[in-house]
């Protein structure tokens, strides 16, 4: 995290668990379908992505964590 700058935690699911939960697996299920879960303050999911296509999508995101964050400054 620390190589991109990046200010929150990202969970990897190295153990697929997650993936095996959500059912996310792909067809023959050796690879995962792409997903991003924004999560809040509270722990709530605030957003899901549920066909991430890689080009563009950070900047998507990245667009979503300063509109909740904007909310929650507007809210206090």
């Amino acid at each position: 995290m620390e190589k991109f700058g990046l200010t929150f935690p990202m969970i990897p699911d190295t153990t697929k668990e997650i993936v095996d939960a959500d059912g996310a697996r792909e067809v023959l299920g050796v690879t995962a379908k792409r997903r991003t879960f924004l999560i809040g303050p509270d722990g709530t999911i605030v957003h899901v992505w549920p066909n991430v296509k890689v080009e563009g999508h950070a900047e998507e995101v990245l667009s979503a964590v300063r509109a909740l964050r904007a909310a929650e400054v507007t809210a206090r």
